[in-house]
């Protein structure tokens, strides 16, 4: 059956939706601690009369809308947690938990799916097979996903494939950037302990100064990305903390140096840990210090699969009311998603949807006076109506 998004009437759900998403911004709660939130989202999923299951991985929340005929299932996933910071939007319905804000938009990328079931618990008789809602808990401090898959989230039934909807800056609103291959990046951390031996600062020939050490193996490792990796291949290292001493006129024992590597390649990945640790073992040993190092692959990169990516291209280019514009720019730059561990059991599409509005400062996500833009929600319910629909029509 061709799709028509004028059967979905979704215009005519946007105050609902508006309202859904500043209630969700009011009660903002950090990783595996979205209570409020989790209730607020079951109850709506079970006013639908979807089965809905609570506290899956915690406070997680996952629904089933069966079709009427046999079919694939298809999962749609939003985050339910906010970010620990504190919240200077300006706006009427502020955060009301004191440090926790959804500056990054989850409390928008939750209503696109409430919106979709909405819509689609309307359409049942449409679906040849099922759709799957997961609110996935704690994707900020990461965890959530990992835990959602542990917890059967992709079972009974099991998921076909997952898509995600990301508001995201740096786009125009209301544009739906559709990639195949990574969009996001890998992401992992490493700690190095540099041991030197203590001293006074005045006699510094009688110690060894693990400050100095620090700084040589901070310019070591930005080396590697300068003289190491393959320009065309995108790819970070970040020093976040650096700790150490109590005195101006002492050298203290030892430094610690914390960091952040980011990658889309596999091979550029295993490089950059390799040769971290070969650096750091090579500045300390010839600085006559020693070291501990520990290093951490968190996540691997967001890799979209080529084949969903071609099929939602071709569904979301032919709506023609409202006409959905698309791109192939992703805007992620070296951000991390843990939706990249959903990939690894199913085929996944993770799909950018634009906030900016021409005149307007770009306000990227996270930052304190982040505003989620509601001009964006009737066009992100309609696609995910729509690749929902394409997804499960009869074969």
């Amino acid at each position: 059956m061709p799709l028509n998004p004028s059967d979905f009437t979704i215009t005519s759900i946007k105050d609902d939706l508006v309202g859904t998403r500043k209630a969700l911004h009011r009660i903002p709660e950090v990783g595996f601690q979205e209570t409020k939130t989790a209730s607020y989202v079951a109850d709506y999923l079970e006013n639908l009369g979807l089965d809905v299951t609570r506290g899956v991985a915690g406070t997680g929340v996952v629904a089933l809308l069966r079709g009427e005929q046999a079919g694939p299932t298809l999962a749609l996933r939003a985050c339910l947690d906010a970010l620990a910071m504190t919240e200077c939007s300006g706006v009427d319905y502020a955060s009301e938990h004191p440090g926790v804000f959804h500056g990054c938009g989850h409390d928008g990328n939750m209503t696109f799916v409430l919106g979709a079931a909405t819509v689609l618990s309307k359409h049942r008789d449409r679906l040849h097979g099922n759709v799957k809602f997961i609110f996935q808990p704690s994707e900020e401090e990461t965890g959530g996903a990992a835990a959602i898959i542990r917890a059967g989230g992709l079972k009974n039934p099991d998921v076909d494939a997952i898509i995600h909807l990301h508001n995201w800056h740096d786009l125009e609103e209301g544009v739906i950037a559709i990639k195949a291959g990574p969009v996001l990046a890998s992401s992992d951390t490493f700690r190095v302990e540099i041991i030197g031996s203590p001293g006074h600062g005045a006699w510094p020939h009688l110690a060894v100064d693990p400050v100095v050490i620090a700084a040589e193996v901070i310019t070591g490792l930005q080396k590697i990305l300068s003289r190491e990796i393959d320009p065309l291949k995108p790819a970070l290292l970040t020093i976040g903390r650096i700790h150490g001493g109590t005195a101006v006129n002492i050298i203290p024992k030892s430094v610690v140096i914390e960091g952040l590597v980011r990658a889309y390649h596999p091979d550029v990945r295993d490089h950059l840990q390799a040769r971290i640790e070969e650096v750091v073992q090579g500045i300390t040993r010839a600085a006559r210090a020693t070291h501990q190092i520990t290093y951490h692959r968190i996540m691997p990169p967001v890799n979209n699969d080529e084949t969903l990516a071609a099929w939602a291209a071709q569904v979301l280019g032919r709506l023609a009311e409202p006409p959905i514009t698309l791109t192939d720019a992703t805007p992620g730059g070296m951000g991390a998603e843990d939706f990249s561990l959903y990939q690894q059991d199913i085929p996944g599409l993770f799909l950018f949807i634009g906030k900016d509005q021409p005149g307007h400062d770009v306000v990227p996500i996270h930052a304190p006076n982040y505003v989620f833009n509601d001009e964006t929600l009737v066009v992100g319910v309609n696609a995910l109506c729509a690749l929902a629909l394409d997804f499960c029509q009869k074969p």
